[in-house]
């Protein structure tokens, strides 16, 4: 049997294919006139399907997500948004810290420096003033304790920042429910919060729907604080945003009036790659400091990284950090040099000194919007914070997969299917009639049928 050569394997191909239109190319007794047409028209449909093809991926790379507006709204329940509280002074509690440390009389400049220190918001110009490496004769008593150890003494337990808490005019226990969270602000106190000291704190059902209207929740706080008002996920950090912040002092009320936007994803979102999707789900997270991803989560992840990598320490106050990693006086001076460059962001076209960190949004984030803040001073020696949801929400975001793994298959199969006429089996008979076929051809001619014996 004579050996096909090349050529005659890939004229057998052509002429049996089930690509459409190659065996005109190649068939016997056919003008040049009608292979060249076909030769046109062939590589025009290849041309079509890689186009096609490109497209289809570039909408899958680049386009695989939309979000649309749903309104179908009557049967949402909506959760109230967590509540975040932490002192911001106390200066009955630094006295008697410092008179405890420092004795009594001392220099009531150490009184200012623990202030500054307990109540840390990224910069330390007092304490270095009458404490830093370079102060010639400074007081012994600036080395005396370390950092953290101010801020864990000096704080106000929950108990001493909380007179009462009624959600929906039901009165129940504030510090069952308000939880510690750990900040770089220093030890906090939230509700509805994920991102607390415990891994399952005890829940406080605080739900608005269309039966029972828009909840409130009324706060009796004792002391100078913040509050803040952020979704499940988030935390206070040196770059909340102020519309976040309420800031309260005693003989004073407060009404806020907020309205809520939420972020529905569709379940196929989380098969989405995350840099397609353009944010991040809780659970996706390797950080160090929070249990779960948000956005503020990441920011304050990356600066305490940038504190490491700068100044191979990091404040006293970030989340997680062991003592030995945290800062001594030493450690402050250089994060209050590299002030700019490691806490300060900046967006990554800007030509500015700052932080560049490239978080993500939470896929999960809620929208807090401040509607309106009424302001009041009172008699009583405490704080009187109303938080009211000022209506029901009429629409939430909904993220959808467009362009999802299967849509770009049936999009690529689609093409070839319209501009080739073939399918995933067409090329495997590439494989089968230019490999498959002359391997198969080659082991019948050289392995030889064993003879027959004749019957004597």
């Amino acid at each position: 049997m004579a050996k096909k050569t090349p050529k005659s394997l890939l004229k057998n191909y052509l002429l049996n294919s089930s690509f459409h239109g190659y065996r005109f190319v190649v068939e016997n007794n056919r003008h040049w006139t009608e292979r060249l047409f076909w030769i046109v028209c062939c590589t025009l449909s290849w041309v079509a399907t890689g186009l096609l093809i490109y497209s289809a991926y570039d909408d899958f790379k680049n386009n695989a997500i939309s979000f649309v507006v749903d309104t179908s709204y009557l049967d949402w329940d909506t959760n109230f948004p967590s509540v975040v509280v932490c002192e911001t002074d106390q200066q009955e509690n630094i006295a008697n810290v410092t008179d405890k440390v420092f004795g009594d009389p001392h220099d009531y400049n150490l009184d200012e420096i623990v202030k500054e220190l307990v109540y840390y918001k990224g910069l330390s110009i007092y304490t270095l003033q009458i404490c830093g490496p370079d102060v010639q004769n400074r007081d012994e008593n600036c080395f005396k304790k370390h950092l953290r150890y101010f801020h864990d003494q000096v704080r106000s337990s929950c108990r001493n920042l909380f007179k009462s808490c009624i959600w929906d005019r039901r009165e129940f226990d504030c510090c069952k429910y308000f939880r510690i969270i750990d900040t770089e602000l220093g030890t906090c106190y939230g509700i509805n919060s994920l991102q607390t000291r415990e891994a399952h704190p005890p829940s406080f059902k605080m739900v608005s729907n269309r039966k029972l209207g828009p909840g409130s929740l009324k706060l009796k706080l004792l002391g100078n604080l913040n509050l803040y008002v952020l979704g499940p996920l988030d935390v206070p950090s040196l770059s909340s945003s102020l519309t976040d912040i309420i800031t309260v002092s005693p003989n004073t009320r407060i009404e806020r009036y907020f309205a809520i936007k939420e972020i529905e994803n569709q379940p196929e979102v989380k098969h989405v790659e995350i840099d397609k999707r353009k944010c991040r789900f809780p659970e996706e997270t390797d950080f160090d400091v929070y249990r779960y991803y948000s956005y503020s989560a990441c920011s304050v992840r990356c600066r305490k990284r940038a504190q490491l990598s700068k100044c191979r320490c990091a404040h006293h106050l970030v989340p997680n950090t062991p003592l030995e990693n945290q800062c001594d006086l030493d450690g402050i001076k250089c994060l209050n040099d590299n002030y700019n460059e490691i806490s300060v962001f900046k967006a990554a076209w800007s030509n500015r000194t700052g932080l560049v960190c490239g978080c993500l949004p939470s896929c999960n984030e809620i929208e807090v919007a401040v509607i309106r803040d009424d302001k009041k001073r009172i008699e009583e020696d405490y704080a009187i914070v109303d938080l009211q949801l000022d209506r029901l929400p009429t629409e939430r975001f909904k993220r959808n997969v467009v362009r999802g793994k299967l849509d770009l298959v049936v999009s690529m199969g689609g093409a070839t299917a319209l501009f080739l006429g073939a399918s995933l089996l067409s090329f495997v008979e590439i494989l089968h009639y230019l490999v498959v076929t002359p391997c198969a051809s080659h082991i019948r001619n050289t392995i030889k049928p064993p003879k027959k014996s004749l019957k004597k």
